[in-house]
């Protein structure tokens, strides 16, 4: 695989966290994490059993930190480089020798789920539209609720929420800002066929 292209429906998967995971106050579950230097800047990592279960920017560590104490408030945490950290790294610097499959492992709910789900099925250098989204989940209506789905993605770019505009052609909110959404957009960008139920995405400078 020599660029990001369609990435194959098994090189990132993405599971459910069950609450008797995340829930337990006894023998809490342990999130190890770290920080990795990307080419969008430095991003915190965390992971459980093998499993990416947040990714955010770090500007500011304490926020960034809080962030993911906040969504997996009854877990431990510890400080430390893991395997599947380096992985997500060589991923995102096109490291191809080196990556193998990415396992994303979150909390979330059944309907955040299907959103997440479907989110990864967006090729790489193509968006789509809330509208669409909420169509392929069969909740044709429910484009509020989908939005704030996409909104509150535990995992930046692996989960490619970037990658969702508005059907008037607007860019949509962006947890991490506009600003990167529209880097994370043109880092991507390619010319390339077209792919049924997709929009190519061209660099802007706006």
């Amino acid at each position: 695989m020599k660029n990001l292209g369609r990435v194959p429906a098994e090189m990132i998967s993405i599971e459910q966290m069950p609450r008797s995971v995340w829930g337990r106050r006894r023998k809490r579950m342990l999130i190890t994490h770290s920080i990795i230097y990307t080419p969008f800047g430095r991003m915190l990592i965390g992971s459980v059993d093998g499993g990416i279960c947040f990714m955010g920017v770090m500007d500011e560590d304490d926020v960034c930190m809080g962030e993911m104490r906040a969504r997996y408030p009854n877990a431990e945490f510890k400080r430390q480089t893991m395997p599947e950290h380096q992985n997500v790294r060589h991923f995102l610097m096109k490291d191809w020798k080196h990556v193998g499959k990415i396992r994303i492992y979150v909390r979330g709910t059944d309907f955040q789920m299907a959103v997440w789900q479907e989110l990864l099925k967006i090729p790489v250098g193509k968006v789509s539209t809330y509208g669409e989204i909420a169509r392929n989940i069969g909740r044709p209506r429910s484009l509020r609720p989908v939005g704030n789905a996409v909104g509150n993605n535990p995992v930046i770019y692996l989960i490619p929420c970037h990658r969702v505009i508005c059907s008037s052609g607007k860019m949509g909110r962006f947890h991490w800002g506009v600003d990167l959404k529209l880097l994370l957009l043109n880092f991507e960008s390619r010319s390339g066929r077209k792919i049924q139920g997709f929009f190519n995405w061209e660099p802007t400078l706006f």
